[in-house]
């Protein structure tokens, strides 16, 4: 993108040349994060479906911008394990849980939505990046970095899962 072309003039034909399919996604994001605001009781299966989806949609992510190989898959693995840590000493996210009979019953919260939101719009940045400066796909500084940032944010929906996984009074049996 030239430096003198103002940035206005440019969001809009980037979003009018958008696929259809891309809103569909933010549509579909936007109603799954949404039910996360309430107090929920998932199963263990249910439970796991959001880590597995998005650390698999952040993982497609950055293989398909800069391709699969070892330095974007270890940053995106090192993105991973900092969210493990963090939330494991700092964050403790979600903090109030409980087991009700097979069940987890987890306070609502906005963060799993912003967590969604906030992947959607890296591979969105990152789609719209590389269309104006396609020789970054190739530069492997770009690469790891937004290899980070997409481990982070699938760490935390990981981090979230394992931790409701290890809360209760079942979980600390089972580890004793």
């Amino acid at each position: 993108m030239r430096p003198d072309v103002p940035l206005l003039s440019v969001i809009g034909p980037i979003l009018s040349h958008t696929p259809l399919y891309v809103w569909a996604i933010l549509a579909a994001l936007v109603a799954a994060g949404s039910l996360q605001w309430r107090t929920l009781r998932m199963t263990r299966a249910r439970l796991l479906i959001a880590p597995i989806a998005l650390g698999a949609f952040a993982l497609w992510g950055v293989g398909n911008a800069f391709g699969m190989h070892a330095t974007v898959l270890g940053a995106w693995l090192g993105g991973m394990a900092l969210s493990l840590f963090v939330n494991r000493t700092l964050l403790r996210w979600p903090r109030e849980v409980r087991l009700d009979g097979d069940a987890y019953v987890i306070t609502g919260s906005p963060w799993p939505l912003v967590l969604m939101l906030a992947t959607f719009a890296l591979r969105y940045a990152v789609a719209v990046t590389l269309v104006f400066h396609p020789d970054w796909r190739a530069q492997p500084a770009f690469a790891a970095e937004m290899a980070l940032l997409y481990g982070v944010l699938a760490g935390l929906f990981t981090a979230r899962a394992v931790r409701i996984l290890t809360s209760g009074p079942r979980a600390r049996l089972a580890t004793a």
